[in-house]
């Protein structure tokens, strides 16, 4: 919501809402190199400091908090916030939110072990497979159209560590996750655990680059939405077009 000024995170956006205004908006609680906290309850992230670019060229204040994925939906489709990011375009999102333009753009891979038999080609290899995958998840038609025909069985997974676990307890034959997540978890938090080296990446991507938006939550009372989208679309497409958030994104590859 709208507020005074307040003892967190604080970022610039719009010269009209400068004047001790702060939007509240809300990120991903466990999606390292995008949005993470340190070791000191700091903010960190691509997305984090994309946003921190944003600020500075349209000079508003703006409080980051990162939460749980399933209440960062909540949240939003309630409108307890101004927006939220980084969300992928579905027909259900879009009846409660309002899309800019992509924050970031992400590769989704199916992860297995080095010596569990699963490859993937296309749709049909998983059919009969257990595929872990967060709530609310959407791949694509045919994948979303197999397992709501059983054909495909979708195991929830609640975190990373979960998905890990389950992996290499056999509880799961892969687990769906964004290639740069997994690899940046596994070599920056995971490097001493058992068997962790044992996770794998198959190489077709399941789901192909594709754009995580930052949205406006369209229950949030907020005057001239229609206005911010648009000077918030505006300004990460030249972000993009400017190499901006290229050479963020390549500070967090390694």
């Amino acid at each position: 919501m709208l507020r005074g000024l307040l003892p967190a995170l604080f970022l610039s956006f719009f010269p009209i809402l400068s004047l001790g205004q702060t939007f509240d908006i809300v990120g991903d609680d466990d999606y390292p190199p995008f949005t993470y906290y340190d070791k000191d309850s700091q903010l960190k992230g691509i997305d984090i400091e994309l946003f921190k670019e944003v600020a500075n060229r349209l000079d508003i204040q703006i409080n980051i908090k990162l939460v749980p994925w399933k209440r960062l939906l909540k949240m939003t489709k309630e409108g307890d916030i101004v927006g939220s990011f980084a969300l992928f375009k579905t027909p259900e999102r879009e009846g409660f939110s309002l899309f800019t333009y992509p924050i970031h753009y992400s590769t989704f891979k199916l992860f297995t072990t080095k010596n569990h038999a699963l490859s993937y080609t296309n749709t049909k290899d998983l059919y009969g497979k257990r595929i872990g995958i967060e709530a609310g998840f959407v791949i694509n038609d045919e994948f979303d159209q197999a397992s709501a025909r059983g054909d495909i069985t979708l195991i929830q997974v609640f975190s990373f560590d979960d998905a890990f676990r389950r992996l290499l307890k056999n509880g799961i034959d892969a687990f769906v996750g964004n290639d740069l997540v997994v690899h940046y978890k596994l070599k920056h938090k995971y490097t001493t655990a058992k068997n962790i080296p044992n996770i794998i990446a198959l190489p077709k991507p399941l789901k192909q680059e594709r754009g995580a938006y930052f949205v406006l939550s369209k229950e949030f009372p907020l005057n001239d939405k229609l206005l911010w989208k648009t000077r918030f679309t505006d300004t990460l497409k030249a972000m993009e077009e400017d190499g901006t958030r290229q050479r963020i994104f390549e500070k967090y590859k390694d």
